[in-house]
Parts: structure tokens; sequence; C-alpha cells
């Protein structure tokens, strides 16, 4: 988003980039299942979860977890980690970073038709475990036994989020396919497992 796939497509292009690629494939698959660059890059799969990411997944997850003051409230809380900020900057960004949010939450929500922004949330998870993991038969979304760019986009997604509601909906509380396929990806691309949290107070339905 607001030019992340320039710089992906840069990252791609590099000689180390695709070398390291292709060593860590080559280890990981068998022979049928070999990932190559342009699977990887620009394969119609790759490219429809790619966009999945983009234009669906992020759109929904923004007014998810600024769609309520206090969720909005809660996504600033990263604030609080930035040294270089004193305590009282801290504390006015946080309270008018959250508030601008907010409202910016609910013009995404009217621009997209939304009424209910975690059953649309849902919805579109529904649709990645249904056509992605053809509803958890599929280890990636790539279809085969390694992910592709596809499969890092919407894992990318949803793990910026890691720590807030939305994201606790979306994997711990939702389970199934999709968090199963999100473990995975979590070992892949961060080189060990999540650690799942469920904050104190939810429930599960």
């Amino acid at each position: 988003v607001n030019g992340s796939e320039q710089i992906i497509d840069s990252l791609l292009d590099t000689q180390y980039v695709q070398q390291f690629l292709q060593s860590r494939w080559n280890d990981e698959a068998s022979d049928k299942d070999v990932m190559t660059m342009q699977q990887f890059q620009n394969s119609e799969n790759s490219q429809k979860w790619m966009r999945y990411a983009v234009d669906d997944l992020a759109a929904l997850l923004y007014p998810n977890i600024c769609g309520t003051l206090g969720d909005s409230y809660d996504a600033f809380s990263y604030v609080k980690n930035v040294d270089s900020f004193t305590g009282g900057q801290k504390i006015s960004i946080q309270m008018l970073g959250s508030l601008a949010m907010y409202f910016a939450a609910s013009r995404v929500k009217s621009k997209r038709n939304i009424t209910d922004e975690k059953k649309a949330l849902k919805e579109a998870l529904d649709k990645f475990e249904h056509d992605g993991l053809d509803g958890g038969k599929l280890s990636f979304c790539s279809g085969v036994s390694t992910p592709d760019l596809g499969d890092v986009a919407v894992f990318g997604v949803l793990y910026s989020v890691n720590g807030l509601q939305a994201h606790t909906d979306s994997i711990q509380l939702r389970g199934g396919p999709v968090k199963e396929w999100y473990d995975r990806m979590h070992i892949s691309v961060m080189g060990e497992k999540a650690q799942h949290q469920i904050k104190l107070g939810v429930t599960c339905d």
C-alpha cells in the first residue's frame, strides 16, 4: 500500500534476494514442488491473493482496529515504546491520533458501505479459507508446499495488527484452517512459532 508494491518489486529484482529465495526453496520443497521466482511473484494465484491482501483485507482491518475510540486508542499504544517522545508527547499523540483515526475509519466504513466491520472481516477471511486454502486442504494459498507472495502479503497484513483485538478475533478466536495457515506462515517468515495470547475478558462464542 502507498508504494509498498514498488518496494517489493525492487527487492525481488535484486540478485541477492533471488539467490537466497531460490536456495531456500530448493532446500524446503520436493522436486515437483520447487518454487520459481516467476511463480512466487507473478503467477495468477500469487497476484490474486496479493490484491486481496491490499484491496480487501487491509481495508477491512482498518475499521476493525479503529472502529471504536477504545480500539483506536489501543492501536496507538505503540507510542509508549518510542524513546524519542516525551511523556507529554506520548499522551497527546495517542489521544489526538486515536481520535483522528477513529473518524478516518468511519469514512472508510461509509465509503465501502460497511455496517458491521467485524462481520465484513469474518466474511473476507471466510473467502480466504474457502478459496485460498480450499477449506484447509492446502497448506498455503500457493497450492504447493512453499508459500508465494500472495501468502506473504496476507500474512503481513494480519501480522501488522498483532497485539490488537482485531488480531485476536481474526486468528486466535477464529481458529481452524486460517489459524493453522497463520502458524505455518509465522514459522516460515519469522523463523519461530507464533505466541498466541488472548486478552483477559475476551470470550469465545
